[in-house]
């Protein structure tokens, strides 16, 4: 029995991180012990390269627009464990988190799981009886993501690029066809921009489960797209949309959730006011997606984390400001592709000051070839390194702190 909140979340991170196997027989024995929870409500699952917390927060704020309790399962945490658990944006508490624990280990009995086995038993768990419908997303992948235990009313892709290659590469390909794994048959499927490497993959899966698809330029149109100041507009459906980003990718992300929200209204036959419940996309902000910490010199944080994020980060950022210098703070991780990350970051920003995080995934200084750069420097002390940066921006510079959540999570207190 585990007394303390703190107790709990040592234990969570205890347990083993994988497991030599990517099969699905654990959680599915975990969660039948449990009552299955996870088959108690309906479900929309997200997978994806990119956008996949932006798509869960916005799908979430619609759905809670139009009356529903929504339960809200994500990764990474930014600043504390229990943001990965929510019901309609609230956290589960420190009380019930101890509890729910304790549950589990009494009734399963047994250290078998891996750490996120343990917390999708967790949130599968904590939902029931609690929530109307709830947005799961995926750890990594979906065909062997621990998450892919759910039938779900509707299934969600919001990219598809290179990333956890080890994992589920090595190539592009193959990246599609995990991810394509979160299809269901008969149930319908939205898709962001699929490359067309890889859209057969999908759309062939799609046919053979006789899933509809809802495709981003197929079907899903963004109109009059337009952005000032920070802000994006555009039109879907005849219906203004407004949210705060300067990517191309973050209107992509409204429509996929839109589209989402539309199908599953309509799947349970109910009723809903599209136009209202869009003015509410917005109404809770997810931290670390282009979060402006100072306008007056332009401070960002954001949890671009592979190289496709980072491009787009950074040449929005180019277009927007193109009269400002960029300097950058990036940390990666080892099992990222950094030195092209590196490489593109050197060539398009003014500075680049590279610094580790404290844990196993961490990239070292040793991890880096700095000589073949003439504005990248490394740095053991980032908070030391932040203090200079900050005293000396210039109204016409951008600091930007990026390249893994895990690093904006450790500095946002710095600027809060």
């Amino acid at each position: 029995m585990l007394n303390s909140y703190q107790e709990a979340i040592e234990y969570i991170h205890a347990l083993p991180k994988f497991h030599r196997t990517n099969k699905l027989d654990r959680i599915k024995s975990a969660l039948d012990k449990l009552g299955n929870p996870q088959n108690d409500y309906p479900t929309l699952h997200i997978t994806g390269t990119n956008g996949k917390g932006s798509v869960c927060n916005y799908l979430s704020n619609l759905l809670e627009a139009s009356g529903e309790r929504v339960g809200m399962f994500t990764s990474p945490f930014i600043n504390i464990f229990n943001e990965r658990i929510q019901i309609s944006h609230q956290m589960i508490g420190d009380s019930e988190l101890l509890d729910l624990v304790n549950y589990i280990i009494d009734k399963i009995d047994e250290n078998t799981l891996s750490e996120f086995e343990f917390v999708t038993c967790m949130g599968f768990l904590y939902f029931k009886g609690r929530v109307d419908v709830a947005i799961i997303e995926v750890g990594i992948g979906a065909t062997h993501d621990k998450t892919n235990v759910i039938d779900p009313d509707v299934s969600v892709i919001t990219s598809i690029a290179m990333d956890h290659e080890q994992l589920i590469g090595p190539t592009i390909q193959d990246i599609a066809v995990e991810k394509s794994g979160i299809i269901k048959p008969n149930k319908p499927l939205v898709t962001g921009f699929l490359q067309e490497s890889v859209r057969d993959i999908i759309l062939n899966h799609a046919k053979d489960l006789n899933s509809q698809v809802y495709e981003y330029n197929h079907g899903i149109n963004i109109n009059d797209f337009r952005i000032k100041d920070y802000k994006i507009s555009f039109e879907f459906e005849n219906v203004s949309v407004k949210i705060t980003g300067i990517e191309k990718t973050t209107a992509i992300n409204a429509a996929v959730a839109i589209q989402t929200f539309i199908c599953y209204k309509k799947q349970h036959d109910q009723n809903y006011d599209i136009k209202r419940v869009i003015k509410k996309i917005e109404n809770k902000k997810l931290p670390a997606r282009l979060q402006i910490v100072h306008k007056n010199p332009l401070i960002i944080l954001d949890g671009a984390h592979n190289l496709a994020a980072i491009n787009n980060l950074i040449n929005s950022l180019i277009t927007n400001d193109h009269n400002k210098d960029i300097i950058t703070v990036y940390a990666g991780m080892k099992d990222k592709n950094r030195h092209d990350i590196l490489d593109f970051l050197s060539a398009n920003t003014k500075e680049v000051h590279v610094t580790s995080l404290n844990m196993p995934r961490a990239a070292k200084a040793d991890d880096y070839d700095f000589s073949k750069y003439h504005n990248v420097t490394y740095v053991d002390d980032d908070i030391k390194c932040l203090n200079d940066l900050v005293d000396n921006l210039q109204d016409e510079q951008i600091l930007l702190v990026t390249g893994s959540f895990y690093l904006v999570s450790e500095l946002e207190s710095y600027f809060s």
